[in-house]
């Protein structure tokens, strides 16, 4: 049984109140990561060996994210940095905040991998091999070249720091997400100017379609308990929509710059997890809070928490909230969280969403609106049935 990983949700959300309506929309920003493999000469012990000069002498912290910023700047790539690692070392201890350091500076994995090999003096993992196609009684001990890499990686991934290891993860699912349907449980409710208590407006019933080639679809079904008669996007007051895995690929991509602290040690349904704070400034930010009444958009920061599964390395829940919103904006409050756990799609289990919450508000009408959606029914995706007339 497969173990795969849908990470997370952002919310496109109309917020209905008396002044008009508004919304939020986290806008994915995700980075691919490419690999460049490169290689250093060694000579002979016999050969004389010259002068160390300054480019021969370990590098520094300060010159490694130097040299990221001219990886950044198109003059060098970062197989040419992990080259100079191999070639000339370091002479810093990287430690998790050493590692975090440049890893804000753009670093990839391979390069925080071959810092982390360099310091503790460790070559890469030996692959033994067997091929059945050339060897006609293959030894059962050895390994296939699928099973050296996979153990490569599993090694790899060990010895990154469990931030490093969270990142890996919520960047690399996305690939083996499958076609499938999920229901939507809504509970949309309000407060009002004057009011205390949050007051239900209704319930719905959505049934959400993924789609790789064609992304989220959403059919409302029924308001309270009554089929409906109007579609999705003619609904009124607060809706969501969202994109997979957008939020931490955004959280997790180098260009975020994202701070993360290790708060505390957590139990979160059952399972042991390390809360982790984070924090996004505004100029590398993607999140956008658009306000649908004045046709206004704009970037926020964010800030919030992430619950990591101190064995699977998942990100098992996250909160996120806005901040630096731009003054005079007429929302002042957006809020989301999202929790995960595992569910079961044609005999795989994923990591999926269970339960999400979003929150909006304008404190200058004293108007706030909150969503509780609930995913109900997990199944695979087999596509649509059309009845077309026999031709006559």
């Amino acid at each position: 049984m497969k173990y795969k990983s849908l990470l997370a949700m952002i919310f496109v959300v109309g917020l209905g109140c008396p002044a008009g309506n508004a919304g939020a929309r986290g806008i994915p920003g995700a980075s691919g990561a490419g690999t460049t493999q490169s290689g250093t000469g060694r000579q002979p012990a016999s050969a004389p060996q010259p002068a160390m000069t300054k480019n021969d002498k370990p590098l520094s912290l300060r010159e490694i994210i130097s040299l990221l910023e001219q990886s950044g700047a198109g003059k060098m790539s970062q197989g040419d940095i992990a080259a100079q690692v191999f070639k000339r070392g370091i002479n810093f201890t990287p430690n998790e905040r050493a590692i975090e350091e440049i890893r804000q500076a753009g670093a990839e994995l391979f390069l925080l991998d071959t810092i982390q090999r360099v310091a503790e003096n460790a070559p890469p993992p030996k692959l033994t091999v067997r091929t059945t196609d050339t060897d006609p009684d293959p030894d059962p001990d050895q390994e296939t070249q699928q099973e050296a890499r996979a153990r490569a990686r599993t090694e790899l991934m060990a010895r990154m720091p469990l931030i490093e290891q969270a990142r890996y993860k919520a960047l690399d699912f996305a690939a083996d997400l499958p076609n499938f349907v999920v229901t939507q449980l809504v509970t949309r409710s309000v407060q009002q100017p004057g009011a205390r208590d949050w007051r239900i407006q209704d319930r719905l019933n959505v049934q959400l379609t993924y789609r790789a080639d064609k992304g989220e679809e959403y059919k409302l079904v029924s308001i309270d308990g009554k089929p409906a008669r109007q579609s999705y996007d003619q609904l009124g007051g607060s809706t969501s929509a969202g994109e997979f895995g957008s939020f931490l690929a955004s959280l997790f991509a180098p260009s975020s710059r994202a701070q993360f602290v290790e708060i505390k040690r957590d139990n979160f349904r059952n399972r042991d997890t390390i809360i982790y704070d984070f924090s996004v400034k505004k100029v590398n930010s993607t999140v956008q809070i658009t306000d649908k009444d004045q046709n206004r958009s704009i970037i926020t920061g964010y800030k919030g928490s992430l619950w990591i599964d101190a064995e699977t390395k998942q990100v098992l829940r996250v909160e996120s909230t806005s901040f630096d919103i731009a003054p005079g904006f007429p929302i002042t409050l957006a809020e989301n969280s999202v929790e995960y756990d595992w569910c079961t799609i044609a005999g795989e289990r994923y990591l999926l969403p269970v339960r999400a919450e979003v929150l909006l508000g304008r404190d200058r009408d004293h108007f706030y609106s909150k969503n509780i959606i609930e995913f109900r029914d997990y199944h695979k995706y087999e596509g649509d049935v059309r009845l077309i007339p026999d031709p006559k």
